[in-house]
């Protein structure tokens, strides 16, 4: 399996670049769990996702017969104090912000389970992530503005549960197969609010191997402390990114950094003439430079649901 290092998408280890934005693909290493029971409970099958963050594994909770997904930090920084803290902060925020229709339940947390590593167990989603999704093309016009509308009721959820959806990315997202059904989002997008910590180091100086660049805002890639608004423009790239089937910005992570801080957002009518132009106009003031200026969760919805409402 490879990942992408500006989405942070996974991909098929046949797969030498990121099919979304031209990225190399990264090498996430051999899988050395696959087939291990752990907890004498949880019988892991096979890697179905790898990041610098978190390994998931498909897994059978034997005791149930359930299929799960079992959620551990890569070998690699297990023993970083960071990265154990932002998966304790994870499962902290699910505790607080759940139930959600939209967030995939915690099952099972487990500190120090596999090989000192702490292990969540979350219920097994068998949708494939947004960038599987978006290597076909772009998500159909009213399929993408009923999961942006579902994902802006979800931040609406979180900020006002004082969490924030700090990592929100096309991996960290699950659309539905077809309606009813809702689009499922992953714990790792979780963090503090109503504000978190800035990242050790500014994006703008050192890119960090765990952030998913096409998606930051401005005031995260200068180290400021991450809010409400950096969400909104999170989802705004995910939008524009689900319309144009590929991300805002293209090229490598350091050219993508510098043109959220610096260069104008990309026109989608200039990719998809037909989009109408209040869309437009909200992605706009989603992708505002300076935070204040992007309007709120509730506002986006209420102005999706009235796009859905004026387009026939």
């Amino acid at each position: 399996m490879k990942s992408c290092p500006s989405c942070k998408s996974n991909f098929p280890s046949k797969t030498p670049r990121c099919p979304l934005d031209g990225s190399a693909l990264v090498d996430d290493g051999v899988d050395a769990l696959g087939g291990r029971v752990v907890l004498g409970r949880y019988r892991l099958i096979d890697r179905c996702g790898a990041g610098p963050t978190s390994e998931v594994y498909r897994a059978t909770d034997v005791r149930a017969g359930d299929t799960v997904a079992v959620r551990l930090l890569p070998q690699a920084v297990a023993g970083d104090r960071w990265y154990r803290a932002r998966v304790d902060e994870q499962v902290q925020c699910f505790r607080r912000a759940a139930p959600h229709d939209a967030l995939i339940p915690v099952l099972d947390v487990v500190a120090g389970a596999v090989d000192g590593r702490t292990l969540v167990v979350t219920e097994f989603v068998d949708t494939a992530p947004l960038p599987h999704v978006l290597v076909t093309g772009p998500v159909p016009f009213a399929q993408a503005l009923d999961a942006a509308a579902q994902l802006a009721a979800l931040l609406e959820h979180l900020h006002a549960r004082g969490v924030l959806a700090r990592d929100l990315r096309a991996g960290a997202v699950f659309l539905p197969k077809s309606a009813p059904d809702r689009v499922r989002v992953t714990l790792d997008a979780l963090a503090e609010g109503p504000t978190c910590a800035p990242d050790p180091v500014p994006a703008a100086q050192s890119v960090a191997p765990h952030v998913a660049v096409a998606y930051l805002s401005p005031e995260r890639i200068r180290g400021e402390s991450g809010a409400a608004p950096g969400d909104i423009y999170a989802l705004g790239a995910l939008l524009f990114e689900m319309l144009a089937g590929r991300p805002m910005f293209l090229g490598d992570p350091e050219a993508v950094v510098q043109a959220h801080l610096q260069a104008p957002p990309p026109v989608l009518r200039q990719m998809q003439p037909t989009m109408p132009g209040a869309l437009e106009a909200l992605l706009m003031r989603m992708f505002a430079k300076v935070a204040r200026f992007r309007p709120s969760a509730a506002e986006v919805r209420a102005e999706l649901d009235a796009v859905r409402r004026a387009t026939p």
